[in-house]
């Protein structure tokens, strides 16, 4: 279904669709392939209620991480909230001098455009994005993306800690969506090398 709203939606409004979208070439080689690792924090987990209060991404290209071009926002909430205080720690007042949402929105487009989005779990932080994009950008987001968990097989885990303790990588307690963002970055490298992917169009991508 998703796959479908981009394809009518590139088809209606091709101008919009083209500021938020961009086609990914499935014939480049894996080492020449550009691919932004991301998470968000959120709000909360319900999708159609909670919203990204912060974006974290790094960069992944020629299979090295480039952390010279990571991105890390704040966004100011557009509603209270507390529970998820306790995951990740980012109180009302640590979002007092936050970014309008807006200008996050264009910002991470723009920073995306060209790569292939990857995360674990990613359908969480692509509708967070999605969210983002039609309340504050005016626009619609179904990217392909790449889910983590469609690689790991055998090694799926309950959570991104328990998957980075199978590799050997260590976290913090605390959800931070820059360093969530890294630690998915680190285990993609691991599991590309591992399996030795060829080209894009051998990857589990799909329209989230």
């Amino acid at each position: 279904m998703k796959a479908l709203k981009r394809w009518l939606y590139k088809r209606l409004k091709p101008e919009a669709w083209h500021k938020f979208h961009w086609e990914i070439d499935r014939e480049r080689p894996i080492e020449e392939a550009c691919f932004v690792v991301f998470d968000t924090e959120t709000t909360g987990l319900d999708l159609k209620r909670d919203e990204a209060i912060s974006i974290g991404a790094v960069k992944i290209e020629g299979l090295k991480i480039d952390l010279s071009k990571s991105f890390y926002r704040l966004l100011k909430p557009s509603r209270a909230f507390a529970d998820s205080i306790k995951v990740h720690g980012i109180t009302p007042q640590d979002l007092k001098e936050a970014k309008e949402r807006r200008e996050v929105c264009q910002e991470f487009i723009e920073y995306a455009k060209g790569c292939l989005l990857v995360g674990y779990f990613v359908h969480i932080d692509i509708a967070m994005i999605r969210r983002l994009a039609e309340e504050e950008c005016d626009g619609f987001f179904y990217p392909y993306a790449l889910d983590l968990l469609d690689m790991i097989g055998e090694e799926r885990a309950s959570s991104l800690e328990d998957l980075a303790k199978k590799f050997k990588i260590p976290t913090s307690t605390l959800h931070n969506a820059l360093e969530d963002a890294y630690t998915t970055a680190l285990i993609l490298l691991r599991v590309l090398r591992h399996e030795n992917y060829r080209k894009v169009r051998d990857l589990p991508l799909k329209v989230v």
